[in-house]
């Protein structure tokens, strides 16, 4: 449930369709792509070569850099405050995504739910500041909800 609820937020601002069909196309495939990558990186390889050395150092490694790799969005434009959510919600995710994939010993559920994440995000609707603040809180609660969760069934195994 609480990855159902991650992959819904970017239609809470509504549904839109911001390119024509062949853009649309390409968007949803680098989006689609640019989910998997991230996960085989920061999951795949950064957590597996982390956590011959220590577990607890690649939990929290793992999530931590791949929040902090979204600061790049400051080069592409981005307004520094929606940045920073950006940086702290994707922390919230990233744990989510490190504790279920610790926990299943699969990346697939953190590839299919990050991929429709950013694939979602190119429906989005036009959003105001407060609704992205309210998104930002949710993901933030829902996704450390879940990581905590996960952790906490976990601390026997670590």
């Amino acid at each position: 449930i609480p990855f159902i609820i991650l992959m819904s937020v970017n239609f809470w601002p509504g549904f839109s369709v911001h390119y024509a069909l062949p853009g649309q196309i390409y968007a949803v495939l680098t989006m689609a792509l640019v989910g998997y990558v991230e996960e085989v990186i920061f999951r795949g390889l950064l957590f597996k070569a982390i956590e011959k050395d220590s577990v607890k150092q690649a939990i929290i490694i793992s999530p931590i850099t791949f929040g902090a790799g979204h600061i790049i969005n400051l080069l592409t434009g981005h307004a520094a405050f929606d940045t920073l959510l950006q940086i702290a919600y994707a922390i919230a995710i990233g744990f989510a995504f490190v504790m279920v994939f610790y926990k299943s010993k699969s990346i697939w559920p953190c590839i299919i739910t990050h991929s429709f994440i950013d694939v979602a995000s190119m429906f989005s609707g036009e959003s105001s500041k407060t609704l992205d603040i309210v998104i930002s809180i949710v993901i933030i609660v829902v996704a450390g909800g879940y990581a905590l969760y996960l952790g906490g069934t976990a601390t026997k195994e670590l």
